[in-house]
This record gives C-alpha cells, sequence and structure tokens, in this order.
C-alpha cells in the first residue's frame, strides 16, 4: 500500500465547492458486475450550444468548460471513486491515469503530470485544473478510463491581449473566476477540435461585453441595473442627436481605443458632485458592503472621499478594491459610506470612449497610430476640442477635433517618399499630396510639349530625365549643355540636358511639400546602408506615421513598406 503523504493543497482553487444537479439527457450504460454506471459523452461540435459550467480559467481568452448536463455523471464517478478499494501497490508513473483527492476530499479522475517528494502534480481531467498537488491517491476502476474527459479546452473569440493584459495588471480575475463560478453560461462553438473557438454569453449578453464594463467602468459581472451607468446612457442618448458636444478635459489616455472625455457638460456635473461630497457632514458608514454597490468610499492614497463601485474585499485587511467613478481608475479604499440620492444617480464625470478610424489599417501601422494618438493628446492642453458621438457603445465611438482639425487626419498613415537621406535619423520626405499626384499624372499623360528655344534663367520648365518628364529649374548653359535643378526630386540633384520644354498652366503653382524627419534610432543597431538601398534614390512609396513633433528638428516618424515597419528591414545583425 502506498504510504500517504502530508498534502498541501494551495494550488487548488474552490473549483469543486458548487455543485448543480441536472436532470441528464445523454445515454448511459450500466456495468453490473461493479456497479459503475459509465457514461456517453458526446464532444462538441460546430454549431453546438451548450449550457456550461467553467470549470478553469487560466486567462480570460483560455477556459475550460463543462456541459452542464455532465455534472451529474461527475457526482456518480466522484461518488464511486470514493468507494473504490484501492488495488495500488506502488507509485504510478508520469502520465498515468489516476483517481485522486482533492483538498475538499473528494476524488475525481486525474493525470499525473510530475511526481516529487511533496506529493504528485495531477490535472484533473474533468475540470482541465492542472498543476494541482495531491497526496492521496489510488489506482482508477478500468471501466472509468475510456470514459471521455468532461471538460473542453476553448478559446473565447476576439479577446485583445490589451484586455487580457489589463485584468491581469488590475488584478481582477478573482471577479471574473467569481463571475464564472456562481453564474450559468452559455457557449456556442465554431469549430471541431480543441481549442475550441467558443463564444460566451450570460442572459444573452455577451460575456466580453461584461468584461469590459467591469474593466473599463468598474462595473461587477452581475450587476445589471446600475443607477450610474443609466445615468450615462441616459445623458448619451441626449448628447448623440447633436452634431458637436464641447470637451473640456481627455484623460485618463491608455490608447487611441480606450480613453475619457469629460464634456462641458459633466465638468459642470463634477462640481457639483464635488461640493455636494465636501458639503456633507453627518456620513451612514457602509459596514458591510457588497460587490457592485455605490459607496462613498474615502481613498488610501490621499484619503479623501469619491463615489465609488466596491468590486472585492481583500481577504487579509478591512480595504476594498473600488472603482472611483469620476476619476475612471482602480483604488484600495477603507472607510464606505452610503451616498444620497443625488451621488447615487449622477452621471459620471467621464465618459469612455474610441476614436472612430475612417481608414482600415494593419496591426503594426495602428500600433504607430496609437503612439501618434497619445502624442497629440499629450500637446493638445488648452487648446478647444469638439467631439461628436457617432455611436453609442462601450467605449463610446466618437470623431474628435483639435483646433478645428479632425484628429484622425492629423494622425493617419500619408504615402511619402524619402529625399535627402543622409543618415536614418536625418533625411527628408516628400508628401504624396494631391498637388503632388497632379504634377505627376500631367507629366505622365502629356505626349507632347512646346519646345523653349530661349529659357529664362531661374525659371521652371520641363526636361526629360531618364525618358521622363520632369519638373525643372533653369540653371544656365555651358559646353556640357543646358544645367537644371530638379525641382521635385532631390533638392540637390542639378543635371545637363539637351532641352527644355514649356511648362504646362495647370501644373506651374503646384507646389510639393517637404518635411525633415528621424527615424530615432540606435546608430550602432541599424545600418544607414540598408536605410538608403531601401529607399532606393527616391522611388520607394512608404507609409508614414508621425509619432512625436516637439517642433524642433526633425519629426520622429515610423516608415511602412507594405505594412511592415522598416526598422526590422534594417537591424544590424549581430557579430559572433
Amino acid at each position: 500500500m502506498v504510504e500517504k503523504l502530508t498534502c498541501d493543497m494551495s494550488e487548488v482553487a474552490n473549483q469543486f465547492s458548487t455543485l448543480l444537479s441536472f436532470k441528464n439527457s445523454q445515454s448511459e450504460e450500466l456495468n453490473s458486475t461493479n456497479n459503475i454506471h459509465i457514461p456517453v459523452i458526446n464532444k462538441p461540435i460546430r454549431g453546438d450550444v451548450w449550457n456550461v459550467y467553467v470549470s478553469n480559467i487560466n486567462s480570460l481568452k483560455y477556459v475550460h468548460v463543462q456541459n452542464i448536463e455532465n455534472y451529474e455523471y461527475i457526482q456518480l464517478i466522484s461518488t464511486e471513486l470514493d468507494k473504490h478499494v484501492s488495488t495500488l501497490t506502488k507509485l504510478p508513473k508520469v502520465g498515468d491515469l489516476i483517481a485522486a483527492r482533492d483538498y475538499d476530499g473528494v476524488w475525481f479522475r486525474a493525470t499525473v503530470e510530475s511526481i516529487t517528494e511533496l506529493g504528485l502534480y495531477v490535472t484533473f481531467i474533468d475540470f482541465g485544473i492542472s498543476q494541482a498537488l495531491v497526496t492521496e491517491f489510488k489506482d482508477l476502476p478500468k471501466e472509468l478510463y475510456s470514459v471521455t474527459p468532461m471538460a473542453f479546452y476553448c478559446c473565447l473569440r476576439n479577446v485583445s491581449k490589451e484586455i487580457d493584459n489589463r485584468l491581469s495588471v488590475l488584478d481582477l480575475f478573482d471577479a471574473i473566476r467569481k463571475f464564472f463560478n456562481c453564474y450559468q453560461i452559455t457557449t456556442t462553438f465554431l469549430s471541431n477540435n480543441e481549442p475550441y473557438l467558443v463564444t460566451l454569453s450570460h442572459n444573452k449578453n455577451d460575456v466580453l461585453d461584461i468584461v469590459y464594463n467591469l474593466v473599463w467602468d468598474g462595473i461587477v459581472p452581475g450587476i445589471s441595473d446600475d443607477p450610474i451607468n443609466c445615468a450615462k446612457i441616459k445623458m448619451l442618448n441626449k448628447i448623440f442627436p447633436n452634431s458637436k458636444t464641447e470637451v473640456a478635459n481627455i484623460g485618463p489616455v491608455l490608447s487611441m481605443n480606450h480613453f475619457y472625455v469629460e464634456t462641458e457638460l459633466s465638468y459642470q456635473t463634477g462640481k457639483a458632485i464635488r461640493t455636494e461630497i465636501e458639503n456633507h457632514t453627518k456620513w451612514i458608514p457602509v459596514l458591510h458592503p457588497e460587490e457592485g454597490q455605490i459607496v462613498i468610499a474615502k481613498n488610501t492614497n490621499d484619503l479623501k472621499l469619491y463615489r465609488a463601485r466596491v468590486i472585492m474585499k481583500y481577504h487579509n485587511c478591512e480595504k476594498y478594491k473600488c472603482f472611483l467613478i469620476d476619476c475612471m481608475t482602480f483604488e484600495n479604499c477603507s472607510e464606505m459610506f452610503k451616498p444620497s440620492d443625488y451621488l447615487r444617480t449622477a452621471p459620471p464625470i467621464k465618459l469612455h470612449c474610441s476614436l472612430d478610424i475612417s481608414k482600415k489599417c494593419c496591426n503594426h501601422i495602428l500600433e504607430s497610430i496609437n503612439l501618434a494618438f497619445i502624442d497629440e493628446i499629450a500637446k493638445c492642453i488648452g487648446e478647444s476640442k469638439v467631439m461628436h458621438v457617432k455611436e453609442i457603445d462601450n467605449p463610446c465611438v466618437i470623431d474628435l477635433e483639435i483646433g478645428n482639425l479632425n484628429l484622425f487626419q492629423v494622425i493617419e498613415p500619408c504615402e511619402v517618399t524619402v529625399i535627402n537621406y543622409w543618415s536614418m535619423n536625418y533625411f527628408s520626405v516628400r508628401l504624396n499630396s494631391s498637388e503632388a499626384k497632379q504634377i505627376q499624372h500631367v507629366l505622365n499623360t502629356t505626349k507632347i510639349l512646346p519646345t523653349v528655344s530661349n529659357p529664362e534663367l531661374f525659371k521652371l520648365y520641363v526636361a526629360k530625365n531618364e525618358s521622363q518628364y520632369k519638373r525643372v529649374k533653369y540653371l544656365g548653359k555651358n559646353e556640357f549643355g543646358l544645367r537644371v535643378k530638379l525641382v521635385d526630386e532631390f533638392v540637390c540633384q542639378k543635371i545637363f540636358v539637351g532641352e527644355l520644354y514649356e511648362l504646362p498652366n495647370s501644373i506651374v503653382n503646384k507646389k510639393t511639400t517637404d518635411l525633415p524627419c528621424s527615424l530615432g534610432l540606435d546608430k550602432l543597431s541599424y545600418s544607414n546602408r540598408l536605410f538608403v538601398d531601401i529607399c532606393k534614390n527616391g522611388k520607394t512609396k512608404f507609409k508614414m506615421v508621425v509619432i512625436n513633433d516637439n517642433g524642433i528638428n526633425a519629426l520622429i516618424v515610423k516608415l511602412f513598406l507594405d505594412c511592415n515597419d522598416i526598422t526590422l528591414m534594417i537591424c544590424n545583425q549581430p557579430s559572433y
């Protein structure tokens, strides 16, 4: 008989405490010898819709689910395993299927992952919980070897890295786990194999929307009638029909997809809220606040009172994690008080917003546009700002104007060619503007131009260069021919030509725009030679995003070729 080892089950969370009992609609067989019910477990297929229990959550994107109709089987197997007399005479091997006892004293099927002096690390296959330490185990009845594991590994569709990272940084996974443990979840399967691509919902509400409400607005999952959120929706419906709404402040700014806007109207509301809090003297304490409850809470950082939603209580102290409604931040709070009717129902000061992106861009370019957005917002303090709500959602999709300029038009990528490339950190670009395109179009489509016999010094004409018409400035004549400067190519490039032609009137006054730029790269890590090669004498067309404009020297930019950041193309190879 294997000697029992001391048990330390801290690795296993309270995953097995809630037992559900539902009528089983699937077929089962009875083994008359051992009286063990052997269920027939159906694997999900694309298009199936199951009511499930989320038995394990590793991240928001990856979860294990159990069909609620199978839960009775899991209870039955656990009961049979408890009765089973072990015949195990030696330690199991890694990969063996065994019966293992969790720290609540309940027996479940498990596979051995590793063997240590402390005990066995196992995966409970009907829950998907891995790396669980157990010290009590026995052999598994042969009849249960063939039963399909009842936890199915799933990948939640459309989970961004940003939201997964925010849950981790804000330490909100416990709130999500509690939600999954307490509420029935509906799973729609979108694929036939593990990890199954799925969508999750609760009461017909997408789980991702519920998570977003927690992360961005501090609304605890399961709360559907938050009065402040209802007031926000009412306020947005008033703003939405109007063409423009003045903006007082923008912040905090996390990205162009997640930032907070304070309108002139909400700014006045904020003053009224602050006045009410500061003038209130007889606060009624809330001794045992519930999760999701709206309170007036004391921030442990500055000891001031704020409107807050209670997210959760810390186990080891009297502090609570709260969401400060009018600051849009998560903070630790101590004392809680009952809010007045006005403070409990007034709309939030700040609105969660996302910038309307009118053009589709690849992910690499979007990352640079995001940097440009953050830079522009940081510089716009004191400037007039106006927003237009395009869609009421969480976040609200808005257009933003700063100083009468549409912000996206300022930060969107533009097509350029690189000229005057002294180095990757000091070069000029020429915008492929509408005027630049018109110049090129006229010269490319014109077949015959009148010859100029007596050109005037420093006047613009047309000359042929490499079999193409180019705008040039006449600089004089010598034994080599007519000396000209190409005005729409390299500023310093001067050539000799045999004859000049009249410049079409439609492009006489058209101008091109040149900008001084820098990639802002470390000279030791990146190659100027590779940069020059990619530019191909000004022939390569890049997409450019200005990520920093400090008004001094050159713009810090990102250049993209076929949606690829060129910094990856000009890295110096490490020498060994």
